[in-house]
C-alpha cells in the first residue's frame, strides 16, 4: 500500500491545485497527476490528523460485504465500474456515500479501483486493497471481488463465533465479579473484625484476596487508563515500524493453535490468488510480486518475496517453498510435481482446496480448545473466591469453639 501525499500542482491554465492522494512514491504521484493534466509542484507525506481519524467513514463487515457483492455482480454482468459505483447507496451512511462519490471521481480521473480504495484506509484494509490490485493485474477483477466477499464474510463469521464462545464465560465472570465486590464490601469486613477480636490468624488465601481488593481500590484506575494507552501505542508501532510489525507477525505464527490457523489462512489466500493469476497467464514473478501482501501477515509476505528472489536467481518454486519454511511438506511436494509435470495451474487449484479445508478444520479445533480453557479459568477464579471467603468463616467458628472450651 502506498503512502498518502499532500501535494500542490498546476493545471494547463496555470491554476494551483492542492489535495491529498495515495501513491507508491513521489514519482508515481507525478505520473498519476500528469494523466489528469496536472503538473506536480511539491509533495510530502501526509499524516492523518486526529479530527480526520475521528471523522473517517467506517462500515460494518456485513455492509462492506454487501457493497462488494453489488460491485462484483455489476462487473460479472459486464456493467462498467463507474456505473456500479454510481448506483450503490448505503441508507443512513452519508459519510460512506460521500466517500463513494469521491472514489467514483478518482476512477473517472484515471485512477484504478485499488488506488481509489487506498484513499480510505478506514474502510478498506490493506489486504483487501492488495487482493483488488491483484485482480486488476490479472484481468480477473470479478474473481478477486468474490474472494474479497468470502474473506469479509469469513471474518464476520469468525467474529461471531468468538462472541458466541466468549458470551457465557463473560456473563459468569461478570456475576462472579459482582459477588466478589458485594462480599468484599458487606460480608467480609464483619467477619474480619471478629477474627481480629478472637485473635484468629487469617488464612493465606484470604490475605491474598484482601491484598488484591486493596490494590484494586488504590490502583484500579491503572486498569482503566493503562490498557487503552498501551493498545494505542502498540497499534501506532505496528503501523509505523515495519521491523516491529515483522517481529510481531512472526511471534503470532508461533502461538499454539492460533499460529497454525494464521499460517493456513495466509497460505490459503496466497494459493487462491496465485492460481487465479497463473490461470490468467501472468508470469510467475509478477504473480509473486502482487501476492506478497495478500497473506495478511508480514512474515508470510517476507517468505513470498524470498520465493520470488529465489526464482529470479534460477531456483524452482518447490525448492524455495521448502527453504522459507511454513509451507507443509505435502504442499512443497505438490509444487515440485506440478512444475515437473507442467500442470502447475491444476496443482495450485488443489493446494488452494487443501488449505481451505485445513482452515475450516483448524478453526473448528481452535474453538473446541478455547471454550474449555475459558471455563477452566473461570472455575479457578470461582474456587479462589469461595475458598478466600469460606476459610475465614471456618476459622472464626473454630476460634469461637476454642474460646468456649
Amino acid at each position: 500500500m502506498g503512502a498518502r501525499f499532500s501535494y500542490a500542482a498546476r493545471n494547463l491554465q496555470g491554476a494551483r491545485v492542492e489535495g491529498i492522494r495515495s501513491a507508491e512514491n513521489e514519482a508515481a504521484l507525478a505520473a498519476d497527476l500528469a494523466r489528469e493534466s496536472l503538473f506536480l509542484i511539491r509533495a510530502f507525506v501526509a499524516r492523518a490528523t486526529a479530527v480526520e481519524r475521528f471523522s473517517a467513514p467506517s462500515m460494518k463487515r456485513k455492509e462492506l460485504a454487501a457493497f462488494f457483492v453489488h460491485l462484483g455482480s455489476y462487473i460479472e454482468a459486464g456493467v462498467p465500474l463507474l456505473a456500479a459505483l454510481t448506483d450503490y447507496q448505503e441508507p443512513g451512511q452519508p459519510e460512506f456515500n460521500a466517500a463513494l462519490l469521491d472514489m467514483r471521481r478518482r476512477v473517472e480521473g484515471g485512477s484504478s479501483l485499488s488506488e481509489a480504495f487506498e484513499a480510505y484506509p478506514s474502510l478498506f484494509q490493506p489486504m483487501l486493497i492488495s487482493m483488488i490490485r491483484a485482480g486488476e493485474s490479472s484481468g480477473h477483477l470479478d474473481e478477486s471481488i468474490r474472494e474479497v466477499v468470502k474473506l469479509v464474510e469469513w471474518e464476520e463469521q469468525f467474529a461471531g463465533q468468538v462472541k458466541q464462545a466468549a458470551t457465557y464465560p463473560l456473563i459468569v465472570l461478570t456475576i462472579v465479579a459482582l459477588v466478589v465486590v458485594l462480599v468484599s464490601i458487606f460480608a467480609l469486613p464483619p467477619v474480619l473484625r471478629m477474627l481480629v477480636e478472637f485473635q484468629v490468624p487469617l488464612p493465606l488465601v484470604t490475605r491474598i484476596f484482601i491484598l488484591l481488593g486493596q490494590g484494586m481500590v488504590a490502583w484500579g484506575w491503572i486498569l482503566i487508563v493503562v490498557p487503552p494507552l498501551v493498545l494505542w501505542l502498540f497499534r501506532m508501532a505496528l503501523n509505523r515500524r515495519r521491523d516491529f510489525r515483522l517481529w510481531w507477525h512472526t511471534r503470532l505464527l508461533h502461538i499454539p493453535l492460533l499460529g497454525t490457523l494464521l499460517v493456513k489462512l495466509g497460505l490459503s489466500r496466497f494459493a487462491t490468488f496465485f492460481a487465479a493469476q497463473y490461470r490468467a497467464g501472468l508470469p510467475i514473478l509478477q504473480i509473486l510480486r502482487e501476492c506478497a501482501s495478500v497473506t495478511g501477515n508480514d512474515r508470510l509476505g517476507w517468505c513470498v518475496r524470498k520465493i520470488r528472489e529465489g526464482i529470479e536467481s534460477g531456483e524452482r518454486l518447490g525448492v524455495m517453498a521448502a527453504q522459507v519454511g511454513y509451507f507443509p511438506p505435502l504442499v512443497v511436494r505438490m509444487f515440485s510435481i506440478g512444475e515437473e509435470a507442467g500442470n502447475l495451474e491444476t496443482t495450485l487449484a488443489k493446494v488452494s482446496t487443501y488449505f481451505d479445508a485445513e482452515v475450516q478444520a483448524g478453526l473448528k479445533r481452535f474453538f473446541q480448545m478455547l471454550e474449555p480453557l475459558l471455563l477452566i479459568s473461570l472455575a479457578g477464579i470461582v474456587v479462589f473466591v469461595a475458598v478466600s471467603i469460606l476459610l475465614p468463616i471456618y476459622s472464626l467458628i473454630g476460634g469461637i469453639n476454642a474460646s468456649a472450651k
